[in-house]
């Protein structure tokens, strides 16, 4: 049997900390090393896709059903009077054409809006790289771009004229966005003002909201079509829609979406907001939200970054289109 033990007494000077560093922790590198839960896990495989394959079966079906439609209506047309059918053929050949024309100019309204993207993307990279090689594809597919145009011969004969003179990437897209794409700035920002006041006035005065809903998204749509062809992308219908998604997407990404009577207030002053009725106070925030879209769609529809053309405020601007400027 062992004794009790003493209580003892020592000195905090007297004791020394050892410090022990800990392992650092085992990190499963191998397949057998992960836990059981883990690896029973089924690898992600996308499979069958049933909704596209749905669509292509639809689309087939009714595309099949056409055929066999205007078939029957050829048939018919020939066994009743040669002249009738030959009369269903020629209105059905012509349909055929004008489809083809319509899908052509529907496929170019892309390309042209793509290559908008490319020139501008291309254009940021020559100059943030300092790449003279690349600064010179921009500027000639850009010269290509606007190649016939009277509002613009005398910057493209300028452009040619002091291009082979300039060394750095950089100055180049200057004189390139100055001589070319700088004068038609003026242009897109009244283009925006013009239509923010038309939607500013209409949604003032309209007697019923589907009313306004309709006026400001045929409103906007026909401002961004006047805007891409400023530019050069002429969009068709498809483009045109491409176009809006693409600004509605910048507009997302940028966080310029937060419009409020804050914003209001703060443009127009609390005076004169408070003193607005119901009706005006509608009016100045979809001609706000226009504006907003207008210069969305000038950012994307720009061929070329802003290197020094200053970009339009959108406060200015909605000063301007409230008449306070």
């Amino acid at each position: 049997m062992t004794k009790p033990r003493k209580p003892a007494s020592f000195r905090l000077e007297e004791i020394e900390v050892i410090e022990t560093p800990l392992p650092p922790p085992a990190i499963a590198t191998d397949a057998a090393q992960l836990p059981a839960t883990v690896r029973a896990l089924p690898a992600l495989d996308p499979g069958w896709r049933w909704g596209g394959i749905l669509f292509a079966a639809v689309g087939g079906l009714v595309g099949l059903a056409s055929v066999v439609w205007l078939y029957d209506l050829v048939r018919e047309m020939m066994a009743r009077q040669d002249w009738i059918g030959w009369t269903t053929i020629g209105l059905l050949g012509l349909a055929i054409l004008a489809l083809l024309m319509i899908i052509l100019r529907e496929a170019a309204g892309l390309a042209r809006l793509g290559r908008l993207g490319r020139l501008r993307h291309e254009a940021d990279a020559a100059a943030l790289e300092g790449d003279k090689a690349l600064a010179l594809d921009v500027v000639s597919r850009l010269k290509r771009l606007y190649r016939g145009r009277k509002d613009l011969a005398w910057g493209l004969a300028r452009l040619a004229e002091h291009e082979g003179d300039i060394m750095d990437a950089a100055e180049l897209l200057r004189l390139s966005e100055r001589t070319l794409v700088a004068p038609l700035d003026p242009i897109a920002r009244s283009i925006v003002a013009a239509s923010a006041k038309r939607v500013s006035v209409v949604t003032a005065v309209s007697p019923g909201a589907l009313i306004d809903m309709l006026f400001v998204a045929s409103e906007n749509l026909r401002m961004l079509r006047r805007l891409a062809t400023l530019y050069g992308a002429r969009p068709g219908t498809l483009s045109l829609l491409k176009l809006a998604r693409m600004v509605v997407t910048h507009i997302v990404l940028t966080g310029g979406i937060a419009l409020g009577d804050d914003v209001i207030q703060q443009l127009v002053g609390h005076g004169l907001t408070a003193k607005l009725s119901a009706r005006l106070g509608e009016g100045l925030f979809n001609g706000a939200l226009t504006t907003r879209i207008g210069l969305a769609a000038i950012d994307v529809c720009r061929p070329l970054p802003y290197i020094e053309v200053q970009r339009p405020r959108f406060r200015e601007l909605v000063a301007e289109v409230a008449g306070l400027r």
